[in-house]
């Protein structure tokens, strides 16, 4: 992900990121994770524990968020991302399918061939 990218998740979402995770994926799942981290938040405004990201980053084609305490909306909302993530390209963000096996990836019809 582009260092403008993760400066924007930084700033929008300075308690899920106090920790400033390197965001080790592509920025085509940025809307994704934006998504993401504004039902976490309207979750915690709702008296659930504030998500602490670890670590985020793609792994066998697939988005992986790791945080500290969570509630079972919590869990689920991060769930519900991971499994997207195998249907939005990582680079572009438009649809995309899982690729695989050998080298996974998340990709687009033009992506598909990419080594980004």
């Amino acid at each position: 992900m582009s260092p403008e990218l993760s400066e924007r998740l930084y700033t929008d979402y300075p308690l899920i990121f106090v920790r400033r995770p390197i965001f080790a994926l592509g920025g085509g799942w940025f809307d994704l994770l934006d998504t993401l981290c504004r039902s976490l938040q309207a979750e915690t405004a709702n008296g659930a524990p504030q998500v602490v990201a670890q670590q985020v980053k793609e792994k066998f084609g697939g988005l992986r968020f790791y945080t500290g305490p969570r509630n079972d909306a919590q869990r689920g909302m991060i769930d519900m991302a991971q499994a997207l993530s195998f249907h939005i390209c990582d680079v572009c963000g438009n649809r995309g399918q899982h690729i695989g096996p050998g080298w996974e990836r998340t990709r687009c019809k033009a992506h598909a061939n990419s080594q980004e």
